[in-house]
């Protein structure tokens, strides 16, 4: 008999306008929750258990790695099943309808928040997109990281089966030199998007497209970039580990390592030993 409990674990993050969830099942009973809506738009995947919805008046079976999307204020309910057979994880995002107005109006001339027909995402590379978030997010990266991926998700979302027409943005050589400046200048603080937007007067958006455009690297990889080419530095002149990770505005010292290793091939600690040999 099916008596034993699954056992849930929550987890949250917030973005502005963005709520993320993280639930954790182990194998077991469930009590299936009640029909219910949002005033946000609620999108979910799981990558290990198919889900399903009662939406609109029918039962719609959420494919493993598809995402799903809940329209603001829309009447639903998850799937009636009482019982996981295995452990499961599902995402859950939580989206201001407002955030995806300000985003289609930095794309586009018109403001026309996206309906979608389909409680189905069928588009691997968005489901991808969400969950490169929804990480991002989890492993606290930098500002400038979650904000940059928030944007690529949103745009992709809003334009989701549907053409728009684009501003027109003019390249501006001085603008990206600016931010980059200023990236330079500040290695060491958690940068919003937003924040280097409003430095050079244009969008979030166009800012991203031009920067990559012009410098072949998106403004996050760039950031990183310059804080580990500082952190080579101090590690050479002498300075710990840990203290060069909070010196170069890295979140925690296991956070620094991961960046150092992928961008130099080794370790801050080995990198270290080998300066202090070579001096």
């Amino acid at each position: 008999m099916k008596t034993k409990q699954a056992k849930i674990t929550v987890s949250a993050s917030q973005l502005p306008g963005i709520l993320i969830e993280k639930y954790t099942y182990s194998a077991g009973v469930i009590e299936p929750l009640p029909k219910h809506s949002h005033q946000e738009y609620q999108l979910g995947i799981s990558f290990d258990c198919q889900g399903e919805y009662f939406y609109r008046g029918a039962y719609h079976p959420i494919p493993i790695g598809n995402l799903s999307i809940i329209h603001s204020g829309e009447v639903h309910s998850p799937s009636d099943r009482t019982y996981l057979p295995q452990p499961a994880t599902f995402w859950m995002m939580h989206v201001d309808p407002s955030l995806l107005e300000e985003t289609t109006l930095e794309i586009a001339d018109k403001v026309n928040i996206p309906f979608f027909t389909e409680p189905i995402l069928r588009d691997r590379s968005l489901a991808r997109l969400f969950h490169n978030l929804c990480l991002a997010t989890e492993t606290n990266e930098s500002k400038l990281t979650r904000d940059s991926l928030a944007l690529i998700f949103f745009s992709r979302l809003v334009t989701h089966n549907r053409e728009l027409t684009p501003k027109s943005s003019q390249t501006s050589r001085p603008a990206i030199a600016l931010i980059c400046d200023y990236l330079q200048a500040n290695y060491e603080h958690n940068v919003s998007l937003a924040e280097l937007a409003d430095l050079v007067g244009i969008s979030r958006f166009h800012l991203s497209r031009l920067f990559r455009r012009q410098k072949s690297i998106s403004l996050s990889a760039y950031q990183t970039q310059v804080k580990i080419d500082r952190a080579k530095k101090l590690l050479s002149q002498g300075m710990s580990i840990s203290t060069t990770a909070t010196a170069t505005g890295f979140y925690d010292q296991s956070h620094f390592g991961h960046h150092f290793k992928r961008l130099v091939g080794t370790t801050p600690g080995n990198y270290r030993i080998s300066s202090e040999s070579s001096n």
